[in-house]
């Protein structure tokens, strides 16, 4: 009997392995009345990939009969489609997603008796709250029949403003580099290079999410941040920067293997 149960048990895991590797790569369409169908988070259940979709709401993914894609955005409700044979003979799906219909908490409107004189009003409220709360704020102090006058100074609108201080030594016609464009020294530039670099890689990080890079690539959240920095050579900054998000998934994905490969 426990030899039997064995055997069942290796052909169990030979049969997992095999449909874990016999997978095909089909072809998504994501349609909803919503305008925006980017970065729709596609997830295969029984294989644990994932990918997100295009502009256009296009997406790819190895799937297997019998697997659960669960498709989820913020501003839809998620769906699970279950795949078919004729998802992997036709080699395409298309799943349509709903919107989320946000409702407001309903507003109890109360009648007032608002004269429109913030002095009266003002009085009849400091009233109103000192018999509910004896603590409330007093708005005694505060004259609403004065005027609010700020300072503000005088100026010669006739006479042209001075701009002989932005006028360059060098001769008339040439613009002064101060008080009109400073110029940044290599250091300047190259730190705020770096500062714009670093500010992307953190969206990167979080648009792609630590739980994909620890589950699916492998990557230890401590060096996460290393290997996006590994990463820079392949240009996923400007791939980012140009919305090709996907072309950053499949690098992020080829680079995980030599990364880990690394001393």
């Amino acid at each position: 009997m426990k030899t039997l149960l064995l055997i069942l048990l290796i052909l169990s895991s030979f049969s997992n392995i095999y449909c874990q590797n016999n997978r095909k790569t089909i072809k998504g369409k994501i349609i909803s009345e919503s305008v925006s169908i980017e970065n729709i988070h596609i997830y295969n259940k029984n294989s644990s990939k994932g990918t997100i979709s295009n502009a256009h709401g296009q997406f790819t993914i190895p799937v297997n009969v019998n697997d659960t894609i669960i498709l989820s955005g913020i501003q839809y409700y998620i769906k699970e489609v279950l795949i078919t044979d004729r998802h992997i003979k036709n080699k395409l799906i298309t799943v349509e997603l709903f919107q989320k219909i946000n409702e407001l908490d309903e507003v109890e409107l109360k009648a007032h008796d608002l004269t429109g004189s913030l002095t009266s009003d003002a009085n009849n409220l400091k009233d109103s709250i000192s018999k509910v709360n004896p603590m409330a704020l007093d708005f005694s102090m505060i004259d609403f029949r004065k005027t609010v006058i700020q300072e503000v100074d005088e100026i010669d609108r006739k006479k042209p403003p001075d701009i002989t201080h932005l006028v360059s030594p060098m001769g008339p016609g040439v613009k002064a580099s101060i008080g009109l464009k400073k110029l940044l020294t290599k250091e300047e530039k190259k730190l705020i290079l770096l500062k714009k670099e670093s500010g992307i890689i953190s969206e990167i990080r979080i648009f792609i999410s630590e739980k994909y890079f620890t589950d699916s690539l492998k990557i230890p959240i401590e060096e996460i941040d290393y290997f996006l920095d590994h990463c820079k050579s392949k240009g996923i900054i400007d791939l980012f920067i140009k919305n090709k998000k996907i072309e950053v998934i499949d690098i992020l994905i080829v680079e995980s293997e030599i990364y880990k490969k690394l001393d």
